[in-house]
């Protein structure tokens, strides 16, 4: 038997899906992201429709009138359903409603400099094993996704405290970040702090510089005996001067490593890998801190 879902959208393939626009200009709030899923959509909360992997947009529930070139939602028909029903538009294309994921919201940043990948930093905070109530600090904000992606992780009793040097980037990684509804817990700070962080006793540190051994000293004289590190180097030379730079400088260098995501097509009688897959996009270096007594 056909299921429900396979009469609506038909066989669906897996693949990477570039970008999730924005339906509109909003004026975010940040009570407007929760991280628990809620029964029934509200007005003015956040949406996302979802066509397919290439086709899907966020939007918010209430006034106003959502086109594609398969017709158009009325946005106000949207309150009171349950997330994750259909939706038909005016010339009966299906859509899928759903709470949007920090994964989404993310996808709509704008990005002054390239962002990392999800496989990258999804990785790195299970490892730095980051939690509700716990200190991080992070220098090279850029965009602001593994920005969002840390204050996710510790909130809502956590903090983290950005660092970028550039008055240009951190601007656009605020708005960024404020899209997500997590910018309560994030601190930003315009400055460069290779003399030294403001923070003491912080429970992790992420680096993603160019030349991030030179942040070594200063991420150990900020963290907390045992406290955890990840640096991110885009070549092998630079993997190599950080983790030389860590060894020598307090800390127990882990793992080095580089993730490579693969997808598959999932249509019954046709599954087979995608010819393209997410190569090289960065080496994750993992270190902690040691306290050595003299």
């Amino acid at each position: 038997m056909e299921s429900e879902f396979a009469k609506t959208f038909g066989p669906l393939e897996l693949s990477v899906s570039k970008r999730v626009f924005f339906v509109e200009r909003l004026n975010w709030s940040p009570f407007l992201w929760s991280l628990s899923l809620t029964a029934s959509i509200q007005e003015g909360d956040l949406v996302f429709l979802y066509q397919d992997a290439r086709r899907n947009w966020i939007a918010r529930a209430g006034e106003g009138r959502f086109h594609t070139h398969r017709g158009y939602l009325d946005l106000k028909d949207l309150v009171g359903l349950e997330y994750g029903v259909f939706v038909k538009t005016s010339l009966g294309q299906s859509l899928a409603v759903f709470k949007p994921r920090l994964l989404e919201l993310v996808n709509s940043f704008n990005r002054p400099t390239q962002i990392m990948y999800p496989k990258d930093i999804g990785y790195a905070i299970y490892q730095l094993g980051l939690k509700d109530g716990d200190t991080a600090i992070e220098v090279g904000t850029g965009s602001g996704a593994l920005t969002g992606a840390l204050a996710q992780a510790i909130a809502p009793n956590g903090r983290v405290y950005t660092y970028e040097n550039r008055e240009e980037f951190l601007r656009s990684a605020k708005k960024n970040v404020e899209k997500t509804g997590l910018s309560s817990q994030v601190t930003f700070r315009n400055m460069d702090p290779s003399e030294g962080f403001l923070e003491l006793n912080a429970d992790a540190a992420v680096i993603d510089l160019g030349d991030p051994w030179k942040m070594v000293g200063p991420a150990w004289e900020a963290l907390a005996g045992g406290g955890m590190l990840a640096g991110f180097t885009p070549t092998v030379n630079q993997l190599e001067k950080l983790a030389e730079a860590l060894r020598k400088g307090g800390f127990l260098v882990l793992e080095a490593v580089e993730l490579l995501m693969r997808e598959f097509k999932t249509e019954t009688g046709k599954v087979r890998p995608e010819s393209r897959m997410i190569g090289h996009t960065a080496y994750v270096t993992i270190a902690r801190k040691v306290i050595v007594k003299e």
